[in-house]
């Protein structure tokens, strides 16, 4: 790589450069009119690699929060990470990973969570799979048998001015969901944008006046004879299981047009249980997501934890940011835990393996087998099982 490529906080006058590396990278279109309008992730917590004059890679981070048993963390949602076709391979890539992480920790984002298009480069960088993002279908005729609400509840369109009481209902869920993504108010203006080319049907669910319920549907191609297309529900969420149940009602009444409904869904889905008749089957296939510890003891203070007692030495690695690594004890109790320098270190463990332990997707036992809870006794793996247990962690939300 050239000596000469420099990463650097975005400038406004790099938006038409980062537009077209981002078109080029994640689209087949020959040609996207550049939108100097978008919503899109603030300018303040975006990087670009630049040789000379020209934008050569781009990294963006929202500024989420991520929920880990009732507790909101400060996140760092990676995005947009993308390196011009001819200069990768040469380190650019690393170089904007390696400023990411420093930008995140100035930020005060405790840990980091994405989407890999492939894991390799940010396990390498510390990230490991945390998490699932599940993806279902149901014959959209079947979601009429979803028990009708009890409660008086409408359906209309949604407008913009909906967008605070919306992003309220949409955090208040995610907050209780492990894994849940508490996105704000720009991510969720941006997703619910109307888009002229691929036109959504969006509407929520009320009580009086009130919005209590959203669902985004998006028209995909039809995947039999009779249908005029299929469905894909992008987003559903609501205050309660009754507004939901609403939302899906309104789904099904598309059944004549539109045969099958694909939907990102929670591990232990409701519809599982609520259709008498119909299946709700596995859809295309998910995906993981990937979460690191920026900031490992800012991470461990800010989650949710268990009501047990427990204190554990570790011995922590990270390669790419050295800062973390060292010895800490970790003592957890009350439902609260501190990460502090000091102890013995007598189970190292790498960032990516704790990463992963963090979030509770993968146990002790696991890690211990796999050989990366090196020095870990019987008892040290039965205190981690027992301080990281934890529901499946999963997104229904894409960044």
């Amino acid at each position: 790589m050239s000596a000469d490529v420099q990463v650097r906080r975005f400038r406004p006058t790099d938006a038409e450069q980062v537009f077209a590396l981002r078109v080029a990278a994640f689209t087949a279109a020959t040609r996207i009119d550049f939108d100097a309008a978008e919503i899109y992730i603030p300018d303040e917590h975006r990087l670009v690699a630049v040789d000379g004059a020209r934008v050569v890679g781009h990294l963006g981070v929202w500024p989420f929060r991520q929920a880990f048993l009732g507790r909101a963390v400060p996140m760092g949602g990676l995005a947009a990470v993308v390196v011009a076709g001819d200069r990768r391979g040469g380190g650019v890539g690393s170089r904007l990973l390696a400023a990411g992480l420093e930008h995140m920790a100035d930020a005060g984002m405790a840990i980091s969570s994405l989407y890999p298009s492939t894991p390799a480069p940010y396990r390498r960088w510390g990230w490991e799979i945390a998490g699932v993002n599940v993806r279902r279908r149901v014959a959209t005729r079947d979601l009429l048998d979803v028990p009708a609400p009890s409660g008086r509840l409408a359906v209309r369109s949604y407008t913009p001015g909906d967008l605070e009481t919306v992003v309220a209902v949409h955090d208040a869920l995610a907050v209780t969901e492990h894994g849940g993504l508490l996105a704000g108010e720009r991510w969720l203006r941006r997703a619910l944008q109307p888009d002229a080319d691929e036109p959504d049907i969006t509407v929520v669910a009320t009580r009086g006046d009130q919005p209590v319920g959203l669902v985004q549907v998006a028209k995909t191609p039809a995947t039999d004879d009779h249908s005029s297309f299929g469905l894909r529900v992008r987003r559903l969420f609501g205050v309660d299981r009754e507004a939901e149940r609403a939302l899906w009602r309104f789904v099904g009444q598309h059944h004549p047009v539109a045969a099958m409904t694909t939907f990102r869904s929670r591990p232990a889905e409701p519809l599982l249980f609520e259709l008498p008749h119909g299946l709700v089957l596995p859809g295309p296939a998910g995906e993981h997501f990937m979460t690191r510890l920026v900031d490992p003891p800012a991470a461990i203070a800010a989650r949710g934890w268990p009501a047990v007692s427990a204190t554990v030495e570790l011995e922590l690695v990270d390669m790419r940011r050295p800062a973390n690594s060292g010895r800490f004890v970790l003592e957890v109790a009350d439902g609260t835990a501190a990460l502090e320098p000091g102890g013995a270190g007598s189970i190292t463990v790498d960032i990516g393996a704790l990463s992963s332990l963090y979030t509770g997707f993968v146990t002790a036992a696991q890690l211990a087998h796999a050989g990366r809870l090196a020095g870990a006794t019987g008892d040290d793996v039965a205190a981690l099982a027992e301080v990281f247990g934890a529901p499946l962690p999963f997104l229904v939300d894409y960044f």
